[in-house]
């Protein structure tokens, strides 16, 4: 119950407490909210988005093959629509990161979902290899770039207290696609050629448009829409009301009474807004400015309303290059990159590696096996582990930075398979311990707000760095003759990043600590405060706080 005006003693002495006492508060349904029956529910959806829309980098070899067979290419030319498509999911991430922001999550999995499934099924239709790069490789590659960033900002924005565990699950169901699509569509080739994979690929697409429709915008986002709305209609009977108590002025005869007169309406074409209304105040003053603002950049002249928006834009640009320019966001985006760039050299080269140390293909499909099957484990369970506290975001991925070095060295130095089968599974270890880290690690470092703005730029600085593993697969197998110096190069990377993200960890424990000895620190103040005031032998009315005696 609400405490009445005439207890304000009894009110104080509940705040120097440290409790607070207040009225009747509704309660928030489990249904909704963060970290609700609603978010696990979005979370499901998006996985399925990930599962379908990730599909496409696993089933490059039955694509390229088929497209080698029926149009009678080269290979270095029927590369170039799977290539795109899978290039183009890191490197258009700048373009649907802050379309998710502009016109949320939501309405750009939307659209990417519908768009996604109908480009591949008109590859059917294809008579040239330029079609499928247009078709497929651009239009599914952006699509799915608008997939990959919607889903994980979403996700990110529905949790708060579970998020890492929800993006590891999230990726894991992204995972499971290795299983199930690439022998799928195999089937789909030998049965209807390449045309038809692509039609039914695409009709298998088409499903991911009925997950987005099941998905739902956060309650923090309906919130802030609601508040928008309520200040925009706040300023407009400001404006209006202003309008009527000044005597009749007209907009206009305020505008030519604050200007000067060689600034009047119409008289100057650098017309700008006087600094007093740079920050308006509430009254009379705040709701002329308000007038003069509308007047001057909305109706008569739209020069001050264009360069108002000019400044605006590149202010925000400036704050974002700032933001780009740290270290944060490069040991991010160094470390995230290096976490694929591992896994997808060991699936590029573990057949050919292994056939250079005498293992027959045959059996290092194994090696795929024990890679795929340690990777899709340890996805849902470090997200868990650092949720509920038993390792930090940090530690993960310094210990993951740290066996992946390892197994490396043990591939570069032994030349057995049952070696080369625990190092298999070491690599697919650390990469499926951190492949879902790359959101939490984002909002841990800039905030939830700046989330959109950071993961596209993120993804594409990965996209890039991607690039490079054709020239350097040339430079040590075919001018050095041997996988040994790429397995020592691989291994140095890990042993470099480890020493950014063990300062990291020392930074979050030094940080940890200070906070606790704050927090220490005020509870013994309150507690010195409470044994001053408490009289013996007073009660509170029941039901007023949490606790009834002073």
């Amino acid at each position: 119950v609400w405490l009445s005006p005439s207890q304000p003693a009894l009110a104080a002495a509940a705040a120097v407490r440290g409790e607070e006492c207040r009225g009747p508060v509704a309660k928030v349904s489990p249904a909704s909210g963060l970290d609700s029956r609603q978010s696990w529910v979005t979370a499901v959806f998006c996985g399925l988005l990930l599962f379908l829309g990730l599909a496409t980098i696993r089933v490059t070899g039955v694509l390229l093959y088929g497209i080698v067979e029926a149009f009678g290419v080269t290979r270095q030319e029927a590369s170039w629509p799977v290539t795109l498509s899978g290039s183009l999911l890191l490197l258009a991430s700048p373009i649907t990161g802050p379309l998710c922001r502009r016109y949320t999550c939501r309405t750009v999995l939307l659209v990417s979902s519908f768009f996604t499934g109908i480009a591949t099924s008109v590859c059917y239709f294809s008579e040239s290899l330029t079609f499928i790069t247009i078709f497929f490789g651009i239009i599914h590659g952006i699509t799915l770039s608008g997939i990959f960033i919607g889903a994980n900002v979403l996700v990110a924005q529905h949790f708060e207290k579970r998020r890492t565990t929800a993006c590891s699950l999230m990726f894991t169901a992204g995972g499971i696609n290795t299983i199930v699509l690439p022998p799928l569509l195999e089937f789909f080739r030998t049965q209807y050629g390449i045309r038809g994979v692509f039609l039914l690929y695409g009709a298998i697409l088409m499903n991911a448009f009925p997950f987005a429709i099941a998905l739902r915008n956060p309650p923090s986002l309906h919130n802030e829409k609601s508040r928008t709305q309520k200040d925009q209609s706040s300023n407009k009977d400001q404006s209006s009301n202003t309008a009527a108590v000044s005597n009749g002025v007209s907009p206009t005869e305020l505008i030519e009474n604050v200007l000067p007169a060689s600034n009047a309406v119409g008289n100057s074409t650098d017309l700008k807004v006087p600094a007093s209304c740079s920050n308006p105040k509430n009254g009379l003053a705040g709701a002329i400015c308000l007038n003069l603002k509308d007047e001057v950049g909305c109706n008569e002249n739209r020069f001050c309303s264009v360069q108002f928006r000019i400044g605006t834009a590149a202010k925000k640009l400036k704050n974002m290059l700032r933001l780009f320019m740290t270290v944060a966001f490069w040991v991010n985006v160094i470390s995230f990159a290096a976490v694929n760039l591992g896994m997808s050299m060991f699936v590029l080269l573990s057949t050919d590696f292994a056939n250079d140390r005498g293992i027959a293909p045959s059996e290092a499909v194994y090696l795929l096996h024990a890679l795929s099957a340690s990777d899709i484990a340890l996805r849902p369970l470090s997200g868990f582990i650092i949720d509920s506290k038993i390792l930090s975001l940090e530690s993960v991925m310094l210990l993951g930075f740290l066996v992946q070095g390892v197994a490396f060295e043990l591939l570069a130095w032994f030349e057995t398979f049952h070696i080369m089968l625990i190092s298999s599974a070491l690599v697919g270890t650390t990469c499926g311990s951190r492949t879902g880290l790359m959101t939490p690690a984002l909002v841990k470092d800039f905030g939830m707000e700046k989330l959109s703005d950071t993961i596209g730029p993120m993804s594409f600085g990965m996209g890039v760095i991607l690039l490079l593993r054709p020239p350097i697969v040339g430079f040590f197998r075919d001018n050095l003759g041997s996988y040994s110096g790429l397995l020592h190069t691989m291994s140095l990377m890990n042993a470099v990043l480890v020493v950014p993200w063990t300062l990291k960890l020392l930074q979050n424990k030094k940080r940890e600590i200070v906070s606790n000895a704050n927090h220490r620190s005020e509870m013994d103040e309150k507690g010195v405060i409470k044994k001053l005031i408490r009289p013996t032998g007073t009660n509170l009315v029941d039901g007023s706080c949490s606790k009834t005696s002073l």
